[in-house]
């Protein structure tokens, strides 16, 4: 075979992200998709049997393919994510690129502020608005050192990038449920609730929020939404409502509210949700994203041990990304409801 590194990404990335229907379709034809993204590395190698001297004397190249299709993983993750689709806004930027979004006067702005120093940020006035940048900082996942067992058959590529392009991507989903958690405190009176669940009072704070932006949308994790659920005439439901609440856990609209799930994810080396389970958000939906993420540069994969360190004699690789996110409501304006 003659190695193409554009084709190479394009592969991993799709075994990584379709393992089963990609191994499926390569077996059918009488290949082995991971046999084959082997041999393009073993091409590169010039040999193989490839030993670790060969990976360290090659490591340049090997990591630059890795690295893509790390990148390539985590951003179609957010990308195609149907919570981000519709609420975040994406800006990938090269080093040294403008870093900036633009919000109207009335908007309220939220920085998450993890470590000092990192996340303030300096707000320029303009007539009629306000640019601001989303300040990032760099995020290291170690990675134990497994692209030996791959080259020798026993460990699969998509095995061993999933897990680190899955940890990325909830890293951002748990920055951002922290910048969510941190707005709630500017909000009037008229537009928190708490108390048992009772659809009379969700239908008010979701007028309220209509009122102001147009549109609105009610937004929860599973357990949240369950009990809008819970609380619907599952009677007056068509055969379209019941498949989708099937398929779903929800329904999109139900009397009248539009409904959309919180991503699913744990808060780094816990068990704990990184989204509040007893409350329900109410954000406007009139096509502005509340949700300002901006990743920053090309990824990095650096060696960061030798294999004299680690017992087995691995290697332990890093991957470095960069990123920031800020949540700015257009208006100022969005509802909460916390559930007992």
């Amino acid at each position: 075979m003659t190695y193409n590194k554009f084709e190479l990404v394009e592969a991993c990335v799709q075994l990584v992200k379709n393992e089963e229907q990609v191994k499926n379709y390569a077996m059918s034809k009488g290949h082995d998709a991971d046999q084959k993204i082997r041999e393009a590395f073993f091409e590169i190698m010039g040999t193989e049997k490839p030993t670790r001297k060969d990976i360290r004397r090659h490591k340049v190249e090997i990591f630059e393919i890795i690295e893509e299709v790390l990148t390539e993983t985590y951003l179609n993750g957010v990308n195609e994510d149907e919570f981000f689709m519709q609420f975040a806004e994406v800006k990938n930027l090269a080093l040294g690129d403008t870093n900036e979004f633009y919000v109207e006067d009335t908007a309220v702005l939220t920085v998450s502020e993890h470590s000092a120093g990192h996340w303030n940020i300096d707000r320029q006035k303009v007539e009629g608005g306000t640019f601001f940048p989303v300040k990032v900082k760099s995020y290291a996942i170690a990675v134990y050192g497994d692209f030996y067992l791959f080259l020798t058959g026993r460990l699969s590529f998509g095995k061993l990038v999933a897990k680190v392009a899955q940890a990325v991507q909830n890293k951002i989903y748990e920055e951002v449920a922290a910048s969510f958690a941190s707005t709630t405190a500017q909000l009037p009176t008229e537009f928190k609730e708490s108390g048992n669940y009772a659809e009379d009072v969700l239908q008010k704070l979701y007028a309220h929020v209509e009122a102001v932006s147009g549109s609105a949308v009610v937004v929860g994790t599973r357990a949240a939404i369950s009990k809008v659920m819970a609380g619907a005439n599952s009677a007056m439901f068509t055969e379209a409502m019941k498949g989708e609440m099937n398929a779903k856990g929800y329904v999109g609209i139900i009397n009248g509210m539009n409904v959309a799930q919180l991503p699913t994810v744990h808060k780094k080396n816990t068990f704990e949700f990184a989204y509040n389970d007893a409350q329900l958000l109410v954000l406007p939906a009139n096509g502005t994203a509340p949700i300002k993420l901006i990743f920053e540069g090309d990824d990095e994969m650096k060696e960061t041990t030798d294999n004299t360190k680690n017992v087995d004699m691995s290697f332990d690789y890093s991957f470095i990304t960069r990123f920031g996110c800020a949540t700015v409501f257009d208006g100022g304006i969005f509802g909460v409801y916390d559930l007992i």
